[in-house]
Order: structure tokens, then sequence, then C-alpha cells
């Protein structure tokens, strides 16, 4: 033990006398810092390389994590406009009315000596409770064109943005038809 510890200053007769004993604990404690040092390098080491594993893992699962989020994003969106346009087809078919009705009162309209040379009913694309009609009629004039008319109102339907114009045995009858819920 006296080589691993050894006094740090010796007696020496007529100079000066040696250090107190307990002085020998310092190069235990030199010794036990050393040590404790070497442990606690390894220590941090060994905890720096678990963090950085720990960061790769989180950075992993948090990558994979926005994919997903991602993916969930896109099939959203795709849920979202498949019910927009079902919604516009729900909103159409609210709007749109049978147009059997309309052409039957027409027909039945028509006076002995008049006839329905054309009739052509277009919806509009955007709002189906619109639809233009084109009506060519063959004698009766515009008092068959008024009957055709008071037919259509009494259906509910309003006439807008409609146009007469006659022709020599016929007449022409352009307008919108709009559903009219009383």
């Amino acid at each position: 033990m006296d080589n691993i510890i050894h006094d740090i200053k010796t007696e020496r007769q007529n100079v000066s006398p040696g250090l107190p004993a307990a002085y020998k604990l310092v190069p235990v404690a030199f010794y036990v810092v050393g040590i404790a040092s070497i442990f606690l390098s390894l220590f941090f080491f060994l905890s720096k390389k678990a963090y950085e594993s720990s960061q790769e893992t989180m950075q992993a699962r948090t990558s994979e994590a926005r994919n997903a989020e991602g993916r969930f994003r896109v099939q959203q969106q795709g849920i979202v406009t498949e019910s927009q346009r079902a919604e516009g087809i729900a909103r159409w078919l609210e709007g749109s009315r049978p147009l059997q009705p309309v052409t039957v009162a027409l027909a039945r309209s028509m006076a002995k000596d008049s006839s329905i040379a054309e009739l052509a009913l277009e919806r509009h694309d955007d709002i189906p409770a619109n639809t233009l009609m084109q009506l060519k009629v063959d004698g009766g004039g515009s008092e068959q064109i008024e009957t055709a008319r008071a037919a259509l109102t009494s259906l509910n339907y309003e006439i807008f943005n409609s146009r007469e114009s006659k022709g020599r045995d016929s007449t022409d009858f352009v307008g919108t038809l709009i559903y009219n819920d009383k």
C-alpha cells in the first residue's frame, strides 16, 4: 500500500515535519476522481447514444404520423369533394320539376284550329328550376299563346323573359319557366 499511497512530503530531520496523516487521502481522492470521471464519461457517452437513437425513433414516428395525416387529409378531401357533388345533385333534383305535366297542359290548351309545330323544353344546367321553353304554334295566334300561358300558370309556373314573334301562319313564343311554390 505504500507504493500506491505514499507520503507527499516525508519528514526531514531538523528541516520540517511531515504532512499530517489526513493528506494521505489526496492520492486516494485523485484515483477515485479519475475512476469516477471514466465512469461518468462512459455513462454520458451511453446516455448520448441512447438519446440519439430515441431521437431517430421519434423522428421516424413523426414522419410516419405526418404521412398518415397526409393520407387522411387526401381521403377527407375526397370525401368532401364527393359530398359536394352529391349535394349539388340533390339540389339539382330538388329544384327540377317533372316536365310531363307542362307538355300535357300545353297540348290540352290547344284549340281545334291550332296545333303545336315545335316544342322544346331545356333545363338550365346550374338552376334546374329554370326551364327554357320554345313553342311554335300553327294557327290561333296570340290568343292561343295566352291560353297556353294560362295553362302553365295553373300549374304554378311563372313565365319570365318571354318573347313572342308572329310569322305568316305560326306564332313563336320563347320564355323561361320558373316553378313557384306557393
